[in-house]
């Protein structure tokens, strides 16, 4: 009988996280089409390094999605061995000349298999609270040197990448704040219905609690959640639901499922 896990209360680095996933979520940027002006600032990184691979990631729940990207075979993967992962909690760039013969990366998949990453590069996009939301990268399969005046260079890009970002973020809002005014009311009671759009971080649970599977909560309602996973295809339909910065735990059955999002119904 699949029951609810005990939830524990958030701890500091929970908060923080969450903290640094809603200022992800007021830039609307997940899952969006690519723009030219992000990928002309990661084929500059591209040309200017001389490396194989460039990208804008952003880091969500679960997952790095790439905004934009060069040389790169996919669009998104795994948070958990992503290098991306280790340089948004850098206080400035993450260099690795040599990923081989460093030991905090030797045995990361991405180094022994695909792409094959021997150098790494990245600048975290830290967004005016201070949250480091994603990276500008640059990335090779050779070992390569990365001097003083490189991290200059990749730091400027960086920042130039926020302030597109930044640019960006105003102008929906400004679109967003005029259909609001012409909506009104009854088109903020219909978003409530239906799910408020929210970015957390979380873990869906099954098989008597010896299976998780990291998660990002996309739309959460009183009674449904829409989450997104790397693969739907081995959680079976009644799972439970934990969402750490809100202390929550709530058994769900599946109502709809696609290959990376479930639509969940929580159960009384």
């Amino acid at each position: 009988m699949q029951t609810s896990p005990p939830y524990r209360s958030p701890g500091f680095d929970t908060i923080r996280e969450q903290a640094r996933l809603d200022a992800l979520a007021r830039y609307d940027v997940l899952d969006t089409p690519p723009e030219e002006t992000f990928d002309r600032l990661t084929r500059l990184t591209k040309r200017i390094f001389g490396v194989s691979m460039s990208t804008i990631s952003f880091i969500d729940g679960h997952r790095q999605w790439f905004k934009s990207q060069q040389g790169m075979a996919t669009c998104e993967t795994d948070r958990g061995p992503a290098f991306c992962n280790i340089a948004i909690q850098q206080p400035a760039s993450l260099i690795v000349t040599d990923a081989v013969a460093d030991e905090r990366f030797r045995d990361n998949p991405f180094v022994t298999g695909e792409p094959h990453v021997r150098f790494y590069a990245g600048i975290p996009l830290r967004c005016p609270n201070g949250h480091a939301i994603g990276t500008l990268c640059a990335i090779d399969p050779q070992p390569r040197n990365f001097g003083p005046r490189d991290q200059e260079i990749l730091a400027d890009l960086g920042a130039l990448a926020m302030e597109v970002l930044e640019l960006r973020r105003l102008s929906l809002a400004a679109k967003m704040g005029s259909a609001a005014g012409e909506a009104g009311q009854p088109a903020l009671a219909k978003e409530f219905a239906q799910g408020r759009s929210i970015l957390k971080a979380g873990r869906i649970v099954f098989n008597n609690s010896r299976t998780v599977v990291k998660c990002t909560v996309r739309q959460l309602s009183p009674g449904t959640a829409v989450v997104h996973v790397i693969s739907t295809a081995k959680i079976p339909d009644r799972i439970a639901l934990m969402i750490d910065a809100d202390a929550t735990s709530r058994l769900c059955s599946v109502s709809s499922r696609a290959e990376q999002h479930l639509a969940l119904a929580f159960e009384s």
